[in-house]
């Protein structure tokens, strides 16, 4: 099976290429090469090897990494996308920590890596299981931590039942998030598993720079409920404006997920004769006139802006059905509520929104009735407070994930 997986990955890899080429947002050609195992660093120390797909969590791997490295060990810290590498080069520039892309799923390329940096253990972060990559090294441990199974990810690795046994089996440690995903593993195969909870409520993630916050809500008309959609889709940015328009009092603050999608965005509704204005430009001097929706464009920022607004509506959960870090503004001190689309987060859902701790809305009008529901300072303020007890009960520590990684 690891022949056919091979020549398909090579069949696809020049197509791989080509799109890297044409979406990653700068220094192309040395992100590729690095992609293919070529100019990149070398170490004479054992090392252990961090990899988070995306900004969100690559979030997440910054604080782990640090406290690896504070144990004086070496520490190589990868990431998949524009913004995650972005994050993990920013935020580690100024350590002994090393930054790479993540390489393409060639065995070749992993075991240089692997021999160039020795690393002795390689740490994954939730559903990242690239085969190649696990099956590199009989001599490196592989760790899955904050491990998590959507329901398409474990019907496929369903589909190719001993192809998944083959990787999973190979995996020696999972910290997993959920007991559904305990259960998952072991059907997939997989035999060291313990339940950890999820480390992405862990408050130690959720750090508010004060003075850069400050800067922010200078620009902001403090006079208005300031409601913020974060991390939103196609069609979701259309959906939040329709909904709250009419209501009196508000500023409305639009932070897409994908950030190329912004001049769309504005297109769209100055063709609606909604007039727009980007967070950067009122940075650099520009006046925001009172019904302009401001469009949020700073990448990387959207923890500190949401801890300056006074309502958040997690997006991702409205038209697109995913859903994303919908706790990621109580950590800031905000109000929030999300759309009820919440594929990827089920057993989050159950806990913390099915109970009323986090109220979720399915159109228009629900979504209008939360936000008039939470005009009010006080009702904010307590409903803040609830959210944040509850989060406590469930966060997963990096100290247990690293007397996992240590013991292993």
């Amino acid at each position: 099976m690891f022949i056919l997986y091979n020549l398909f990955y090579l069949l696809l890899l020049p197509l791989i290429i080509i799109r890297d080429i044409l979406t990653i947002d700068k220094n192309q050609l040395k992100t590729v090469t690095q992609k293919l195992g070529f100019k990149l660093g070398k170490s004479r120390e054992d090392t252990i090897w961090l990899h988070g797909v995306s900004l969100g969590e690559s979030k997440i791997v910054i604080p782990l990494a640090k406290k690896i490295a504070e144990q004086g060990i070496k520490v190589l810290v990868s990431s998949t996308t524009n913004t995650g590498r972005k994050e993990i080069e920013n935020k580690l520039s100024n350590t002994s920590i090393e930054t790479i892309p993540f390489p393409y799923d060639l065995g070749s390329i992993h075991k240089k890596i692997i021999n160039q940096y020795q690393v002795k253990k390689i740490i994954l972060f939730e559903s990242e299981f690239w085969p190649n990559l696990i099956n590199s090294s009989d001599d490196v441990k592989v760790i899955s931590i904050n491990t998590s199974l959507s329901d398409q990810s474990f019907e496929r690795f369903k589909f190719f039942k001993n192809f998944s046994k083959l990787i999973f089996s190979r995996v020696n440690l999972f910290l997993a998030q959920t007991e559904e995903t305990v259960e998952r593993l072991k059907e997939l195969g997989a035999s060291d598993i313990k339940l950890l909870g999820n480390i992405k409520n862990n408050p130690e993630n959720y750090s508010v720079d004060g003075e850069l916050a400050e800067s922010f809500a200078n620009l902001i008309d403090d006079n208005a409920v300031k409601v913020v959609l974060g991390s939103s889709h196609e069609g979701e940015e259309e959906f939040f404006y329709e909904a709250l328009k009419d209501l009196q009092d508000l500023k409305l603050i639009i932070a897409p997920r994908h950030p190329e999608r912004i001049n769309g965005i504005i297109e769209t509704f100055e063709k609606r004769s909604v007039n727009c204005v980007k967070f950067s430009n009122l940075l650099e001097g520009e006046n925001s006139n009172t019904n302009d929706i401001v469009i949020f464009d700073l990448t990387g920022e959207l923890l500190n802006f949401y801890s300056v607004c006074d309502i958040a509506v997690v997006a991702g959960s409205i038209i697109f059905d995913r859903g994303h870090n919908f706790m990621e503004p109580t950590y800031a001190g905000t109000l929030s509520i999300t759309g009820s689309k919440l594929e990827n987060y089920k057993e989050l859902k159950k806990r913390l929104c099915d109970s009323g701790v986090y109220e979720t809305f399915s159109d228009s009008v629900e979504l209008k009735n939360l936000v008039l529901k939470y005009l009010d300072q006080n009702a904010r303020e307590l409903k803040v407070k609830s959210q944040k007890i509850e989060l406590e009960k469930i966060s997963g520590t990096y100290d247990e994930v690293l007397a996992a990684i240590n013991e292993l």
